[in-house]
């Protein structure tokens, strides 16, 4: 690598942390309020916390990397441009394309790491997410039943418990109230006796009552009154209330699958008649963002360059205007690919063939030098 190469580059790294962090930063604002939440009021502990923030970290990381590329592409030119550098450097004999190449294959390079990132770092952290938020809500439905206090923590229940055995945590002497829906009638189940019981697999919290009887009253005939007396019943505990986050399902979804297994699942899809275009999204899309770092350079570089104003402050807003635009054009081919109007590899393509043409169009304008701003 020639030295101008090493200069330019190292010009680049820089920003690129400084862009990394900032974008990540602001991504982390939105979770703190969250993460805070989980300690002060729902006593998660600290270092639990801490491990959610780790595992959710990669989720930013896929899009902030491109994002601070972007800024770092802009910040570098825009000084290189500001100070006479580039025009130094024409002058000395070196072409253009030889002052940004070294920049396009830098680019090219770090989105190859982030689809590798992509596909074996996102999808085990996904999991790992979930799988620590499941064990937190297992263990605050154990905690968030107390004895001799109305609990209202859990979707369409309240519970009463007479007694606890704080060793074993098995519950006596449980009263529970079913809330009164549209179509279903309300009912009251007494129990002796009660566990909570967890299916890591399935991602489910169950309270298994032991001998007990459910009673109910019909909605439609006051009259009528219903008594079911039993040995062994279980209820579901829908514990999406007790934490603001919604995230735990029974399943692997596409977030939690590497290219592999998206490529298996679409096959059971195909083959068993299923809509196929979700599972293709996220496919796609786990390699077309991580590209966005080559489409961003290519328009960085124009702009940079056709800036007379250095400085991390302009670089940051055209950023973050030139993000708003791609982030449009990806919710829009997605939701276009959902209803089946675009191709899923189309849709998720769509913004960095179009940032992309924008950014060569410009380009071979700066290097006409017929641009300028």
């Amino acid at each position: 690598m020639k030295i101008i190469h090493r200069y330019i580059i190292k010009e680049i790294i820089g920003p690129l942390f400084l862009g990394f962090f900032l974008f990540t930063f602001i991504f982390l604002i939105d979770k703190m309020t969250d993460l805070v939440d989980l300690i002060l009021n729902k006593g998660v502990n600290l270092l639990t916390t801490i491990k959610l923030l780790i595992y959710i970290m990669p989720a930013f990381i896929a899009i902030t990397v491109p994002m601070g590329l972007l800024m770092a592409v802009l910040i570098a030119f825009s000084r290189l441009n500001s100070d006479n550098e580039i025009i130094a450097m024409k002058t000395s004999g070196l072409n253009t394309k030889v002052i940004i190449i070294p920049v396009l294959l830098f680019s090219l390079i770090l989105s190859i790491i982030m689809v590798m990132f992509n596909n074996y770092i996102l999808p085990s952290s996904n999991m790992a997410f979930k799988n620590l938020y499941f064990n937190i809500l297992k263990e605050r439905a154990s905690i968030g039943i107390q004895k001799k206090l109305f609990i209202n923590e859990f979707n369409d229940f309240i519970f009463y418990i007479e007694e606890k055995d704080d060793k074993t945590d098995e519950l006596r002497n449980i009263t529970i109230y079913s809330l009164e829906k549209k179509d279903e009638p309300s009912y009251i189940i007494l129990a002796k006796y009660g566990n909570i019981l967890s299916d890591t697999k399935e991602k489910r919290v169950i309270l298994k009552l032991k001998d007990g009887t459910l009673h109910q009253i019909n909605n439609k005939n006051p009259l009528v009154y219903n008594k079911i007396k039993f040995n062994t019943y279980d209820l579901d505990l829908d514990l999406k209330n007790m934490l603001k986050e919604n995230s735990v399902e029974n399943i692997k979804t596409a977030r939690e699958m590497n290219f592999k297994e998206l490529g298996e699942e679409i096959k059971r899809y195909f083959k068993n008649g299923i809509n196929t275009n979700y599972l293709k999204i996220e496919y796609h899309k786990k390699i077309a963002i991580p590209f966005a770092c080559l489409a961003f350079t290519l328009v960085g570089i124009s702009i940079g360059t056709a800036l007379k104003v250095k400085g991390s402050s302009i670089s940051f807003l055209i950023s973050i205007f030139i993000i708003l635009i791609y982030y449009f054009l990806l919710i829009f081919g997605e939701i276009l690919s959902e209803k089946g109007n675009l191709t899923p590899w189309l849709g998720m393509w769509l913004p960095n063939i179009i940032i992309g043409i924008i950014g060569i169009v410009s380009l071979y304008f700066t290097i006409k030098e017929k641009l300028k701003i």
